[in-house]
This record gives structure tokens, C-alpha cells and sequence, in this order.
């Protein structure tokens, strides 16, 4: 198990953005573009990108 992880995440209030967002992703979307556009994590602004963690540095989600 690796001591640390890269992450990068989209949020969203509602099932029905999530799968909306999922649907252009598997069409090919860029993620980066869309987290900078449709996130609402202060992270949108870099892609998503929420850089590496160790065990137990994040929300238990993670």
C-alpha cells in the first residue's frame, strides 16, 4: 500500500451534475477543463488537483 496519493476530484451538489460530468468524461471531456468550470471546490481553479496525502490526512471519503 502506498504511503502517499495523488488526487484530484470534482464536486458537486447533486447525482444529477455528477452524472452529467461523468457522461462528457466518458465522451472524451478533459477533466481539468471541467473541474475549473463546473466545480464548486476551491480546487476547481487547479484542475481538481488536491496534490498528495498520506493515510488519514483526508476526509474519510478519500
Amino acid at each position: 500500500m502506498p504511503t502517499k496519493v495523488h488526487a484530484e476530484h470534482i464536486l458537486v451538489k447533486t447525482n444529477q451534475e455528477a452524472n452529467s460530468i461523468l457522461f462528457d468524461l466518458n465522451r472524451g471531456a478533459n477533466f481539468e477543463e471541467i473541474a475549473k468550470n463546473r466545480s464548486l471546490c476551491p480546487s476547481g481553479k487547479n484542475g481538481g488537483d488536491l496534490g498528495w496525502f498520506g493515510r488519514g490526512m483526508m476526509v474519510k471519503e478519500f
